[in-house]
């Protein structure tokens, strides 16, 4: 994606004036973000004709492993714009303004003119942008002042309410309330005051008149600025237990989420469901946004966790004087807290879903889909009436939670998301100039505005929205194991390029050696987060979008030494979702309901012997005719070897039993009728698994060639059979009919018809088994799994029952056996002792622990 270059309509001309000022020749960008967006900055920059950019690399970046260096650096290469840094979004206080001050000094002394953050925590620290801008650099995201008002969670719900936004219940100021409740009700302002002149403290004017919460938050940003600690960690879990166990008797059956204020992508998260475990919770969410030690802002929000809901969000760009709202994203399959899977929502694409199922005469969806474009229209005057009451200057999402009744106001993330090309891939943004609408520039790329606003800021006219295809997803290939659970660490010894239709964002990992062309090694890091690269793709419809990337997804192959992902879950999921309703609206909790289905086939495919089966089938065969026994030894390998790898991977198996158009089978009773011949199917099977007929592909990896030999035989057999029939188009159940008894058809005699069906028994013989999966989804209850007219995934009782449905997922990826005298982590990868360089560990030998 890149900025198209400035068109002009009419005659040519020279550009004009106004073209002319948008220059970024003078720009040099320090890119301090991890992960994919680094690349993709290095490369946007690039393209805007801005100096080189620089990276900074930590300890516990993709630095230099075993077998080759990172991504990155084959990229920028190892000279004078890498710089080595101890772990700069480590630690707090001191440490914090620390790696502050280096990072500006590696700016200063490299001549950088701007910093990019890209979408990790220093991209929302106000303390770490206003530092940058003091400096006298720019920053590519939202100023200091936008991510103190509305990228911390407290204050944003506060200016929500403000705004007449609705918000989700609960409580936002836990760390005011703590203090206020160190004083008895009547002396507590009193209190305020002596810890104000004990720690000379500066809260600001006329803050005595506040009410005691907001004068409490007043006195705790002042010492917050000075390093002080007003609250122990003690007295915050006391409040917080206070507080959660009011919310529950008053929402009895709820649980409840703990969120830090400068939290983001589900870090500094933990969800509760017993007062008992909030204290624990506090620490943990504490510990994890790194704020224990003394001076931290430790303040976090308490809400009702909206169980059943989905997560949607509204991009939004401002430059200070106008905020645009760029369409919405679906993020509600997720895991961990984690985003899995993202799919656009705009006007456009939802007024055209619905009037494709009022042609079909499904009305009831019809009215859903309508229902949700008000919502959607309602959230984007939201998300503008909100960018513009903090003056957005770059970037940012407005979050939501969605309801069946009605949506809230969750928090406003001051960066760039992870999912930014999603709506990349269905907006487009047209700067015009004002004083000639001829004259104007075409904008495609998220980072690249964010630097045009940074640089050229207020000199941007507002765009106009223009759109671009009908959908677009983003699928995370994350390094984790069939229960989603992180496993890092493997390392990549060779990934298949991104085909037609595809982009991929994977930090460089395809990059391969410019003289040889061979792939160079990379390892899996995982000491922030599981994710190896984000595949985009788009369609102009939802099915035609899920489509093209189940397709990119089968085609893609990643192999190395302990390597595991999630592309087969994405896999099965877009198949699963293709067959239910590509326009399903799963909820947040829906993965977790979905694993434990895909379990239960895990389950029941244990008892299934395909060896016995087999022999079973040849001996009942030979009893009818001995020689089928030689028949049947010719077709062992064409027909176990596919169904072998669907049981060995029930996420390919819950794919391939997806109900899709035509249908290739119906259960009746306990039988399954077949509505496509079943060596046919037996065809798509072996192209479901990438097992088709491959030039240069390991026997392994491909079907065989005396298997391609019976498969073609067979299939060719029944395309002549239809054109002697001359009926060409004759469906496989009338074809399996005339097939099954009867006098001869018009031109056939008897003895002709005999050998005709004989044939045709002899190219059936050993389908048979292909109904075991089938078979196996039924026991396993996977087909209770289906959505319902109003577009909601209908779960059946044994997936969403807690006990059962762990056992489930947990049968996915069994833990391996781990003696006494070790710690065993499933999550593979690299053990960090310590969060970060001169903290102390987590644990020392002969210490006990904990799980």
């Amino acid at each position: 994606m890149q900025a198209v270059k400035p068109k002009r309509a009419g005659p040519k001309k020279a550009p004009g004036r106004w073209l002319e000022q948008f220059r970024f020749d003078h720009v040099k960008v320090l890119i301090v973000g991890r992960g994919p967006i680094r690349l993709e900055a290095l490369a946007a920059f690039d393209r805007l004709g801005a100096q080189p950019s620089g990276i900074l690399l930590s300890e516990k970046d993709s630095v230099v492993y075993r077998r080759a260096l990172a991504p990155e650096l084959r990229r920028i290469g190892r000279n004078e714009r890498v710089h080595r840094i101890p772990d700069y979004a480590a630690g707090d206080g001191d440490r914090r303004a620390e790696r502050i001050a280096r990072i500006l000094e590696i700016a200063r002394n490299g001549g950088y003119t701007h910093v990019f953050a890209g979408y990790g925590f220093m991209a929302e620290d106000h303390d770490f942008i206003g530092a940058v801008e003091e400096a006298g650099l720019g920053f590519v995201g939202p100023s200091a002042a936008v991510a103190r008002r509305a990228g911390t969670k407290d204050s944003a719900k506060a200016l929500a309410r403000s705004l007449g936004v609705s918000v989700t219940p609960g409580v936002d100021n836990i760390l005011a309330l703590a203090l206020l409740t160190q004083a008895r009700k009547g002396e507590q302002v009193s209190r305020l005051r002596s810890l104000v002149r004990k720690h000379r403290l500066d809260p600001g004017p006329g803050w005595e008149a506040l009410p005691p919460p907001e004068a409490a938050e007043r006195v705790l940003r002042a010492a917050q600025a000075r390093g002080v600690e007003l609250v122990e960690l003690k007295q915050l879990q006391a409040e917080t237990v206070r507080q959660c166990t009011r919310l529950l008797r008053a929402h009895p059956g709820t649980r409840l989420r703990f969120k830090h204020v400068r939290g983001g992508g589900g870090k500094g998260q933990r969800v509760i469901s017993a007062v008992d475990q909030a204290a624990q919770a506090v620490f943990e969410v504490l510990a994890e946004a790194k704020t224990l030690e003394p001076g931290g802002d430790k303040n976090f929000l308490i809400e009702l966790n909206q169980e059943g809901t989905r997560h949607n969000e509204i991009q939004l760009l401002g430059n200070g004087d106008w905020c645009i709202a760029l369409g919405g994203r679906d993020c509600s399959l997720q895991m961990h807290e984690q985003k899995l899977l993202e799919v656009s929502i705009t006007a456009e694409g939802l007024e055209r879903e619905a009037e494709v199922f009022r042609e079909r005469g499904m009305l009831a969806q019809a009215r859903t889909l309508q229902k949700d474009l008000a919502t959607l229209l309602e959230m984007e005057s939201e998300a503008e009436r909100f960018g513009a009451a903090v003056a957005l200057d770059s970037a940012s999402t407005f979050e939501s939670i969605v309801t069946r009744t009605g949506h809230y106001f969750m928090e406003m993330n001051t960066r760039i998301q992870v999912e930014h090309r999603v709506t990349e891939m269905v907006v487009a943004l047209r700067f015009t100039n004002p004083a000639d609408p001829g004259e104007f520039f075409r904008c495609e790329s998220l980072v690249e505005a964010m630097l045009w606003v940074a640089v050229h800021g207020k000199a941007l006219p507002r765009p106009e929205r223009i759109s671009r295809h009908g959908s677009g997803t983003e699928v995370r290939i994350n390094a984790t194991d069939d229960a989603l659970r992180p496993h890092g660490g493997g390392m990549v010894l060779d990934w298949t390029p991104a085909i037609e239709g595809e982009i991929r964002d994977d930090q460089g990992i395809g990059i391969r050696n410019p003289d040889t062309g061979i792939f160079m090694p990379y390892q899996l890091a995982g000491a922030y987060d599981s994710n190896a690269a984000l595949v985009v793709s788009h369609g102009e419809s939802r099915q035609e979008n899920f489509e093209r990337l189940a397709e990119i997804l089968r085609r893609m192959e990643v192999r190395g030494e302990d390597i595991m992902i999630n592309r087969a879950f994405h896999l099965g999921l877009l198949h699963w979702m293709l067959g239910a309703e590509p326009m399903v609206k799963p909820s947040t909790g829906f993965v977790r309901d979905y694993l434990a289905a895909v379990g239960a086939l895990k389950v029941a495919g244990r008892e299934v012997d395909l060896d016995g089966l087999w022999e079973a089938l040849a001996a009942r065969e030979a009893v009818r005719d001995p020689a089928v026994r030689g028949l049947l030894a010719e077709k062992i390998t064409l027909i176990l070897r596919p169904l072998r790898r669907l049981y060995r991977h029930p996420h390919l198996m819950a794919g391939w039993l997806a109900r899709r158009a035509p249908r290739r089978w119906e259960i009746e009773g306990e039988r399954v009728a077949w509505r496509q011949n079943p060596l046919r199917v037996l065809e798509q099977l072996y192209r479901y698994l990438r097992l088709e007929r491959q030039p240069d592909v390991s026997p392994e990896e491909t079907i065989w060639d005396s298997d391609q030999a019976l498969l073609e035989r067979g299939l060719a057999f029944y395309d002549e059979l239809r054109a002697r029939l001359q009926q060409p188009q004759l469906s496989w159940t009338e074809l399996a009919e005339i097939l099954a008894g009867g006098p001869p058809p018009k031109g056939f005699n008897r003895a002709l018809w005999n050998s005709v069906r004989a044939a045709h028994n002899g190219h059936q013989l050993g389908l048979s088994l292909l109904t075991l999966p089938i078979h196996t989804g039924r026991e396993a209850g996977f087909y209770g799994l289906r959505v319902g007219p109003d577009l909601e995934p209908i779960v059946p009782a044994q997936f969403q029952d807690q006990e059962r449905a762990e056992e489930l997922r947990a049968a996915l990826a069994p833990p391996p056996p781990a003696g006494d005298d070790r710690i065993l982590a499933w999550t593979g990868g690299t053990f960090y002792g310590r969060p970060g360089v001169g903290q102390p560990p987590f644990i020392r030998e002969g210490e006990r622990f904990e799980v």
